[in-house]
């Protein structure tokens, strides 16, 4: 069995720090280069942010395994790199964007309004469990499925498979709710 991330850095061991870096400090790295078209200054500055950010609060949070900690570990820094790009939409020298990256960033930073369809996407997404969303959410993020095998404990084949299945059934759901035929 392999040492959990967590446990160590809860104890504020060196080995902690240690085998985080080892797990996900070079996946956020590429991660944060390859799809964020962050400078690799930037990445690394965010990836230790998202550590510090961790350890300072880690005693608040329960994990059940490293598949959950890593789930974790990864939205936490997705939250950071859209802060950052948020800011650099406000200071445009802050960090250099492509051409596709800005105009991502403007989607995602467009205020969308609460629609109907979008409270029914939320209850179809909620019915789903944690590694079924990151899944849909990083592969909307067109992250390979190599990469995502590394957060999700599932084989990167199965993945391809998982994420077919959950976008029929995150469309039958939607249409169920939109039906009137929601279950709870």
């Amino acid at each position: 069995m392999s040492t959990e991330t967590y446990i160590l850095l809860k104890s504020k061991k060196r080995k902690g720090l240690d085998l985080f870096y080892e797990r996900y400090a070079k996946a956020l790295f590429r991660y944060a280069t390859q799809n964020w078209k962050t400078d690799e200054d930037l990445a690394w500055e965010l990836i230790y942010q998202t550590l510090d950010s961790i350890i300072e609060k880690i005693d608040q949070y329960q994990f059940e395994s490293e598949a959950k900690f890593s789930s974790f570990v990864l939205t936490v820094f997705l939250n950071r790199i859209r802060n950052q790009y948020r800011q650099a939409k406000n200071h445009p020298s802050t960090i250099s964007l492509e051409e596709n990256s800005t105009e991502l960033l403007q989607e995602v930073d467009e205020e969308i309004p609460e629609s109907l369809l979008m409270g029914k996407l939320n209850l179809a997404l909620q019915k789903l469990e944690d590694w079924e969303r990151m899944l849909l959410l990083l592969r909307a993020q067109q992250m390979p499925y190599a990469e995502i095998a590394r957060y999700i404990d599932k084989p990167e084949n199965q993945l391809k498979v998982y994420y077919q299945r959950l976008k029929i059934k995150l469309e039958k759901d939607i249409n169920l709710i939109q039906g009137g035929q929601h279950e709870n």
